[in-house]
């Protein structure tokens, strides 16, 4: 099942760009030891992302969407399909929980994949100090992770997944662990970081408020084994203001809309 709903509005110009994610009859299979299949995860799953554009994946737990998003990063092979990614960089990938290294310093953690490649000191302070200017992290430039909250930890994360300005960003429920204040203020974050460096963001959540405060289009999986179920074009403009949109009737009659979907969706 398809639903579109109409793309009025729009300003980001995703829809005439070139698509750099396939994914066509995507299957994917866990196995225990004795290499017996034990769990389906995802099946027949099917979509494609345009340059630029800002994609949310939502569906019920265990449904199988961090699995296609881990394949979409490398960390995980299909059983069947095929994925096509057209990029000349690796995605980079942001967790659920913040990834840093509490031996580190922020500029430390954030300088790390450029330190891997052999990049000069001189062109990894440049670029950290580019990074954390734009995530708000300048004045935490020296702090370790336990001097930071958990909002701050993830800022550090998603800096780290820009330094080496990969095409393709993969984000695994970010926020997830955060209170609803700092979950709002880092959505407006990352809007603005995205806007400013044009990547192709997957966004996988639980949260249907979230997926329409971020998205161009909403994805919605079905419970396991996941296959996608609907597309939903989000039909507000942009720049956005996340608390601002909730002041629109669209936005309501969305969050409805995707929640009928996940109520309605069949398990396989």
């Amino acid at each position: 099942m398809n639903v579109a709903v109409p793309q009025e509005g729009r300003t980001s110009g995703s829809a005439e760009a070139a698509s750099v994610i396939e994914v066509r009859n995507l299957v994917k299979a866990f196995y225990d030891a004795s290499g017996d299949r034990i769990t389906l995860a995802a099946t027949d799953v099917n979509f494609t992302v345009r340059r630029g554009e800002f994609v949310c994946i939502v569906g019920p737990s265990g449904c199988g969407k961090t699995t296609v998003l881990r394949i979409l990063a490398g960390l995980e092979q299909l059983l069947s399909g095929e994925v096509r990614i057209d990029s000349m960089t690796q995605p980079a990938m942001v967790f659920q929980e913040a990834s840093v290294f509490p031996w580190l310093t922020v500029s430390q953690n954030v300088a790390f994949p450029l330190s891997l490649k052999g990049v000069s000191a001189q062109k990894q302070r440049e670029r950290v100090a580019e990074l954390l200017a734009l995530t708000g992290l300048t004045e935490f430039a020296d702090a370790h992770p336990h001097q930071l909250s958990g909002g701050m930890k993830q800022r550090v994360s998603v800096a780290r997944a820009l330094v080496d300005d990969r095409d393709i960003l993969l984000m695994d429920e970010p926020f997830g662990a955060l209170d609803e204040q700092t979950r709002l203020t880092l959505q407006q974050e990352l809007l603005r970081i995205w806007e400013r460096t044009g990547k192709t963001v997957v966004f996988i959540t639980h949260s249907v408020d979230e997926a329409l405060t971020l998205a161009d289009r909403v994805l919605v999986m079905s419970p396991r084994p996941g296959t996608m179920v609907a597309d939903l074009l989000v039909p507000f403009e942009r720049p956005r203001d996340v608390v601002e949109m909730r002041r629109d009737k669209r936005f309501w009659d969305l969050t409805y809309e995707v929640w009928r979907l996940l109520a309605a969706a069949p398990e396989h």
